[in-house]
């Protein structure tokens, strides 16, 4: 990443930490160490704090496939500096895949929500193909995480700056990252049938975070 998206990543990253510090009762788990070098994060999408709380997560400085934020004009031009990745019209979507590879292969991760939109908070939305996309054609593994708190802690905010309002959490977040995730049998089945191979990998991409909400609900403590 670039000295001005890295240094804006890293200033915007610090403020959000800070923030959870004074404000939240904000639990990470994470299976093992992450592997060095471009990583796929892909996660499920309940609330629109998702997008700011898991730039915590990782030490990598990421490009976040975002959506909404880009018809904010003044928001549109921060993302722009950041080097995030706009999918906030259908010219953007088609561009994403390409762009998030161009990303991986100069050696930077990006962030990606399958779901394309905020889930119910209760169950998970259909997982578009993106980011199995993404994997096929950079070779790089993913990280699944799983993001949860509880119903209680949700509300609607009206969204006066971004012109739509919004899901926010209070007081309690939790995220559970996974094994990453290489693909190695879908990679083959690719070689002869892509559209398999992109359903596969999406497939257990979406069972695994599952898997993780559901690790926090029934195995690990969350207030």
């Amino acid at each position: 990443m670039k000295a001005l998206p890295s240094f804006l990543h890293g200033v915007y990253r610090l403020g959000v930490r800070i923030f959870l510090s004074l404000r939240f009762d904000f639990c990470t788990w994470q299976d093992g160490e992450l592997p060095p070098g471009p990583k796929i994060f892909v996660s499920n999408h309940f609330s629109s704090s998702d997008a700011h709380f898991v730039t915590t997560l990782m030490k990598d400085p990421i490009h976040m496939v975002i959506g909404p934020g880009f018809d904010v004009p003044l928001l549109r031009v921060y993302l722009r500096w950041a080097q995030q990745i706009p999918a906030n019209t259908k010219e953007n979507r088609a561009k994403v895949v390409q762009k998030a590879v161009e990303y991986l292969k100069q050696g930077d991760s990006i962030y990606i929500f399958p779901e394309g939109r905020l889930n119910t908070g209760r169950e998970l939305m259909e997982f578009h193909k993106g980011a199995a996309r993404i994997c096929l054609d950079s070779g790089c593994p993913v990280i699944p995480i799983g993001l949860i708190a509880p119903m209680r802690r949700m509300r609607t905010k009206s969204g006066t700056f971004v012109g739509h309002s919004m899901k926010v959490v209070s007081r309690n977040y939790y995220a559970n990252i996974g094994r990453p995730m290489a693909f190695d049998e879908e990679r083959e089945m690719a070689k002869t049938d892509r559209a398999l191979a992109e359903q596969m990998i999406t497939d257990r991409i979406k069972d695994e975070v599952s898997y993780l909400i559901e690790d926090i609900r029934n195995d690990k403590f969350w207030s």
